[in-house]
């Protein structure tokens, strides 16, 4: 797995690049749980919040420990600290990339199984599956320590700790469209019933922003991370393809790669109103639209739906499931 010469010589430029990762990342991630505890507008605190902390919790995990593990390497060019940078990143990323599947097929149970969400999706077995995805994640890393460090481990990370959950995720994902696309054209149809199909309508736009908002984080992960986990499968698998450039471009898709680990707080604020409006409100930031917050305080007729339907990331909806079902019937 780390052969003779795996590591560039220190490099105190990619260290400090390393820590300003590490602090801008922690500071990101902390913003969004202290966003989803206080939830000053009592609108986030709901079933999907577990997935959204924990993913917070993995990217505090990468900027606590993984950067600052990765620095001492660039620093000192210790090989201790190489592998435990490496089990604590395996350990952080997989776990980056399985929530993210877990928040889009969380999506797509709540619209492809709108009545028996409730029933599906309990608290008990959201944290249940909060348990497993951690286990799940530090397997890979125990494997490396019980002495499985040879190239078949690589294909297996990358299978399994990769390719297999973004696979599950793109599945849910395209399911997940065909079910909105299909109660779209329903809807196009009842176009006559204006009121309610309106509202109807626009609970489907509301899951299609959310999803989409899933899609766009495990995009924006795969994309950070790929152009590493290429070069890193050729530096392992091709001996004489092994060069100090490539060995450079290993370490700047690397630094990339960490980056994505604070993107997701500027895809809250720039995706779900919700959060945005809960950060300034934390920030003690006053917005033109105050009218409009002070609305949105107001009890829906519909409460418990909120968390059934949409939750997390979705706004307060005035119909409810089964009013849906009923105009796209």
């Amino acid at each position: 797995m780390f052969y003779e010469g795996y590591l560039l010589k220190v490099s105190l430029p990619l260290a400090v690049v390393f820590i300003v990762f590490g602090i801008y990342t922690v500071v990101g991630n902390v913003l969004v749980c202290c966003v989803y505890i206080i939830d000053p507008f009592k609108n986030l605190r709901t079933l999907s919040f577990y997935y959204v902390a924990n993913l917070a919790f993995a990217d505090i995990l990468v900027g606590v420990v993984v950067e600052p593990l990765n620095v001492s390497v660039y620093w000192t060019g210790s090989e201790p600290a190489l592998f435990a940078f490496y089990i604590f990143a395996v350990l952080s990323c997989v776990s980056s990339i399985l929530n993210i599947s877990a928040m889009m097929i969380d999506r797509y149970i709540a619209v492809s199984q709108a009545f028996r969400y409730r029933v599906l999706v309990t608290e008990k077995r959201v944290r249940l599956s909060v348990v497993f995805l951690w286990l799940y994640s530090f397997h890979f890393s125990l494997l490396a320590l019980l002495g499985w460090r040879q190239e078949s481990f690589q294909i297996y990370l990358y299978c399994c700790g990769v390719l297999l959950p973004s696979a599950i995720m793109l599945s849910s994902y395209y399911g997940l469209i065909r079910i909105l696309r299909k109660k779209n054209a329903k809807l196009r149809r009842f176009s006559s019933r204006c009121q309610r199909t309106a509202q109807a309508k626009k609970i489907v736009q509301k899951e299609r922003r959310v999803s989409t908002t899933v899609f766009v984080m495990l995009v924006v992960f795969l994309t950070a991370w790929f152009p590493f986990v290429v070069i890193d499968f050729v530096l392992v698998f091709c001996a004489h393809c092994r060069s100090q450039n490539l060995l450079l471009a290993r370490d700047i898709t690397l630094s990339l790669g960490f980056f994505s680990s604070g993107v997701n707080p500027l895809l809250y604020a720039w995706r779900v109103r919700q959060f945005k409006q809960g950060l300034l409100k934390i920030m003690k930031f006053r917005r033109r639209d105050s009218v409009n917050l002070r609305s949105q305080r107001r009890p829906s007729k519909v409460g418990p739906f909120v968390s059934n339907f949409s939750p997390a990331v979705v706004e307060l909806n005035p119909l409810s499931p089964r009013d849906l079902a009923n105009d796209v019937s």
